[in-house]
């Protein structure tokens, strides 16, 4: 299993490859599943941009600071819990080296734009847990402000990943978004047209 750094990005988007990131104090396998298609043209990626999932699963907790006859005071703390990174790898009869190459390019943005869901979702947390601590006279109504909380926790963080891929367009335009999210566009370009 090949740890993902910087210096070995390329290796990662190699679907020939076992690899690993460390986000945090999280290990995130990325997972590649192989598909044979006609030719290049038929992977579909030029249109939809989706040749990589994220999958994200965080958990948020209630951290109680107080608790008196008067005031039950705490605050929400959300993590990122587990993660995986899903990546296609396609193949057709009779690929060329520039197929391959345009392949290679393909699987290194792809990769790019699913770790950004993971930095959008880091932000994410980051931003909830810097909320904060809310108050409430009961037990019971802490705990009702605590789902309610724990609600709109779940709804921002799937809001922020829907804005995230609607801003870079599932990665085809992941060159317009800033750093660190902004990268290469997952279009495939296909060099031979062969069918």
């Amino acid at each position: 299993m090949l740890m993902c750094t910087i210096l070995t990005f390329a290796m990662c988007a190699d679907p020939n490859v076992q690899g690993e990131l460390t986000f945090g104090d999280l290990a995130v396998p990325i997972v590649w599943s192989h598909v044979a298609v006609r030719s290049c043209p038929d992977i579909g990626v030029e249109t939809t941009g989706e040749a990589g999932l994220a999958q994200i699963e965080t958990a948020w907790r209630s951290e109680q600071s107080e608790l008196s006859s008067s005031v039950v005071r705490g605050r929400l703390v959300a993590k990122i819990d587990n993660a995986t990174i899903d990546l296609t790898a396609y193949s057709w009869d009779h690929m060329t080296p520039a197929d391959e190459e345009a392949l290679r390019g393909n699987y290194r943005a792809t990769l790019w734009h699913e770790i950004g869901h993971l930095r959008t979702a880091q932000a994410s947390v980051d931003a909830i847990n810097a909320e904060p601590e809310f108050s409430a006279p009961t037990p019971i109504e802490y705990d009702a402000l605590v789902r309610a909380r724990g609600d709109a926790v779940n709804a921002r963080l799937n809001a922020d990943q829907e804005e995230y891929d609607r801003a870079a367009e599932h990665g085809l335009r992941q060159s317009t978004l800033p750093p660190p999210l902004g990268g290469p566009d997952t279009i495939v370009t296909c060099p031979s047209k062969r069918r």
